[in-house]
């Protein structure tokens, strides 16, 4: 099941773009926490949260979060839904968070990771995961942190399809049953020229350019009549 960590934050008391540059410039990470409840913008401060963005690469996250709002704090749970990183910089500028109730069903993205060596390898073949993710529904107590899908049996040509997934209890994955999520496929086979094949013309480019020779030549063009 998805980890579950703790994190401190607070509501920002303005939006836009000019408030998450302050928040940027005082140390903080802003962000915004959909739910049902409404949209808020929040903040963190960035040695409390880098911890946790760090573990989230690693598969979900359910955070319990202690929001601080107009000197009250209050318990919520949630998802990081998105993480923006600044594309020359390489820092996180802004998170996106997504609000749940432990009495109801969510709907995430659950990253797909495989296991084992496929038979398939061996006879000359190409793992291929064509679904790095999957959508599911469950209660977020029962959230996966990662699928785990076992290759092992894999041959050339064959494949787990989404309806081949097992899941944990409480689990129902939400993708097209007969879609392949990853499979063992035979090697790309270039066709290869005959050796043969590229001399064969070789004779009629010489014969051409003998004639093309006499064209441009009037004295052998002369010798040539003379010996007829």
């Amino acid at each position: 099941m998805a980890k579950t960590v703790s994190l401190k934050g607070s509501v920002r008391p303005q939006v836009g773009t000019k408030a998450a540059k302050a928040s940027r410039a005082l140390g903080l990470i802003p962000g915004i926490m959909y739910g049902k409840k409404g949209t808020r913008a929040v903040q963190f401060a960035i040695k409390d949260i880098s911890p946790v963005l760090h573990l989230s690469t690693e598969g979900n996250l359910l955070i319990d979060l202690e929001l601080e709002e107009a000197g009250k704090s209050g318990q919520h749970l949630a998802l990081i839904q998105e993480i923006q990183v600044d594309p020359i910089k390489d820092y996180v500028i802004h998170v996106d968070l997504h609000e749940v109730a432990k009495d109801e069903k969510l709907h995430a993205e659950v990253r797909v990771v495989e296991f084992g060596e496929a038979i398939g390898l061996k006879q000359g073949g190409l793992l291929e995961l064509f679904m790095r993710h999957l959508r599911v529904e469950c209660l977020p107590q029962d959230l996966p942190e990662v699928i785990r899908i076992d290759v092992s049996h894999l041959e050339v040509g064959q494949s787990v399809h989404v309806s081949e997934v097992v899941l944990p209890k409480g689990v129902t994955v939400l993708n097209p049953k007969d879609l392949p999520v990853v499979s063992v496929i035979a090697p790309k086979v270039e066709e290869v020229v005959a050796p043969g094949a590229a001399t064969a013309k070789q004779p009629e480019a010489i014969k051409e350019k003998k004639a093309d020779d006499a064209k441009a030549d009037p004295k052998a063009k002369a010798d040539s009549k003379a010996k007829k």
